[in-house]
């Protein structure tokens, strides 16, 4: 998928549910805030926090969320998730929406984003996850290796929910939506 037609074809689901899903969760971000795959900058226009720094590996989805930054106080960098050159304990709020499919290394940008957040700060997510029912998840099974390579390396069947907690980030709320296949989450950062 071509970074300037993500948008497009996503307009219907945002307009449907992801929109109000994003909305209502980036609300919730506080102080300073760093979001991991900031793709074409979507949630931009939700946020309230005073000091924004967006990691988006690429460059063609860094040029689509430039425009989108307006008068916000929003500091875009092109790095990947995996390897932040934040310092230890550096952000109120880690926010993540529709990324964890496509990171290459999940794990590792979990573990980064425990790391620059402060103990007690939140993790804010918005995910697709693999589905609970068995037919269903043998499904994403099979369309994953097609999905990823129209869909920029999306995983349908990361066991997303299982990765967030086994990095030692806390759940203090999860919503499911659209059946068991997204999640809206905030963790805390128990460290």
């Amino acid at each position: 998928m071509k970074a300037y037609l993500y948008d497009g074809l996503m307009n219907t689901l945002e307009k449907r549910k992801l929109g109000y899903e994003r909305k209502v969760l980036i609300k919730k971000s506080k102080g300073k805030t760093i979001e991991l795959g900031a793709g074409t900058g979507v949630n931009f226009e939700f946020y309230n926090s005073n000091e924004i720094y967006a990691v988006e590996p690429d460059i063609k989805l860094s040029k689509e969320a430039e425009k989108k930054i307006g008068e916000k106080d929003i500091k875009l960098i092109n790095i990947s998730a995996e390897d932040l050159f934040f310092e230890d304990n550096s952000f109120d709020t880690v926010v993540i929406t529709l990324s964890l499919c496509t990171i290459p290394d999940p794990e590792k940008a979990l573990k980064e984003a425990r790391r620059v957040c402060k103990a007690n700060g939140n993790l804010l997510v918005l995910e697709h996850i693999k589905n609970r029912n068995s037919f269903l998840f043998m499904l994403q099974n099979a369309l994953t290796p097609l999905w990823k390579k129209f869909a920029m390396g999306c995983h349908l069947n990361r066991d997303t929910l299982s990765l967030i907690e086994s990095v030692g980030f806390t759940k203090v709320s999860l919503k499911y939506f659209w059946g068991n296949n997204f999640i809206s989450g905030v963790y805390k950062n128990t460290k």
